[in-house]
């Protein structure tokens, strides 16, 4: 598969750890892009430092930061994601765009889906997500779930189809100024993030590789037990 532009859309717990790998193995691998923008309106939260780069600042600019000591481009943008910020950018975007939605909120999942399936052009949507630390038998669970269309031909099934919380969300997407965006976020585990993050490299890869099932969609881990479960 040839990625031409990718987004991703959180730079939080598993978007740090995600992006700076991430934009290394598209920039290098031949099927990839250096056309790539992440989207973060939050700031840190003191209550999370124990897993995420910085306890204050916004998200976005911590994130450039570290990118740029790492020397690669600052890429993230201090916004979040909109229902017309996304039909922007898939109507803008020429060839195969790459959605990553590394975020804990399944209405922004389910506004992705909708437009990204809505709009003409081919993509790959890709969004991992992991348990809260509440419960030490769930607290490194979690899932990595995919969907796209190349052509005439369809990869995985919708999320929203598979997943009731993505089709019937309980939540809002968050804006600038709403009560939403003061929100507190769930406390969870850096390996939870870490292998979240690590399984959507493998995801990305082994469609940049061609080595993807297209009938395939979700896999699940468990980091207490070691196993993960595909399909």
């Amino acid at each position: 598969m040839q990625i031409n532009q990718a987004a991703i859309i959180g730079c939080g717990g598993t978007g740090q750890q995600l992006i700076p790998s991430l934009m290394r193995m598209l920039k290098y691998h031949k099927s990839g892009t250096e056309t790539i923008t992440a989207y973060d309106g939050d700031a840190f939260e003191e209550h999370n430092a124990e897993r995420q780069v910085s306890d204050t600042g916004t998200k976005a600019d911590v994130m450039n930061t570290l990118l740029a000591m790492q020397k690669l481009n600052p890429i993230c943008i201090e916004r979040y994601m909109s229902r017309a910020s996304m039909q922007r950018l898939r109507r803008s975007t020429t060839g195969t765009l790459l959605v990553i939605a590394a975020v804990d909120n399944d209405a922004t999942r389910k506004m992705c889906i909708e437009v990204l399936d809505q709009e003409p052009g081919d993509f790959l949507f890709v969004t991992p997500g992991n348990s809260t630390a509440d419960d030490p038998d769930a607290a490194i669970k979690g899932n990595v779930l995919w969907y796209g269309r190349i052509g005439d031909q369809a990869i995985g099934i919708r999320p929203d189809i598979l997943f009731p919380n993505i089709d019937r969300p309980q939540d809002a997407i968050p804006r600038k100024g709403s009560c939403l965006e003061d929100a507190v976020s769930a406390p969870q585990l850096i390996p939870a993030n870490s292998l979240a993050a690590a399984y959507t490299l493998t995801v990305v890869q082994n469609f940049l590789d061609d080595r993807m099932p297209v009938e395939a969609s979700h896999m699940f881990f468990n980091g207490r037990t070691f196993s993960t479960t595909a399909n």
